[in-house]
């Protein structure tokens, strides 16, 4: 029943945001990339409490994995990309095609937080690797990591709608 209302209240919200915007004039480059919402992930403190919680677009195929928020300008502070890789192994990013500035979050098979690389640097060739295997990845809006006082004692809860 909690869950159903979060759902329902998270959906306000976001209809809510899309409607202010209408009232504005279009000042978004027209190859500009809406965020598709699939889901919601949960940091989780150490002690179980939620840090924060973001809607999240899910990159499960390698051409999604890919593209990831490439040709997007802005991300709000509560969306994300949520990657589930089909098997647990070192992975690297990189930023060259992306526009905007990320924290990249690497998270273990045991949904717990192994590396964090925080604001990133756009269109650049620098590689963001993870220190061990993960089966998970989090791009958030820079700095998001530091905001909500995200650490590697954190884990993540994620669930597709």
């Amino acid at each position: 029943m909690i869950n159903t209302i979060v759902k329902y209240l998270l959906l306000g919200i976001m209809l809510l945001s899309a409607c202010r915007h209408l009232d504005t004039k279009m000042s978004i480059a027209p190859k500009t990339l809406p965020l598709q919402v699939d889901g919601t992930l949960n940091f989780v403190g150490p002690d179980g409490s939620i840090l924060a919680s973001i809607l999240i677009e899910i990159a499960d195929t390698p051409e999604a994995q890919i593209k990831g928020l490439m040709g997007r300008n802005s991300l709000d502070d509560h969306h994300g990309m949520l990657f589930v890789f089909d098997s647990v192994n070192e992975q690297k990013f990189r930023m060259l095609n992306t526009q905007i500035p990320l924290d990249i979050i690497f998270v273990g098979e045991d949904a717990c937080i192994l590396d964090i690389f925080q604001n990133t640097t756009p269109l650049s060739k620098q590689i963001y690797r993870s220190s061990g295997p993960i089966k998970y990845a989090v791009e958030v809006r820079a700095n998001f990591t530091k905001r909500y006082k995200i650490n590697d004692n954190a884990c993540i809860q994620w669930r597709r709608f």
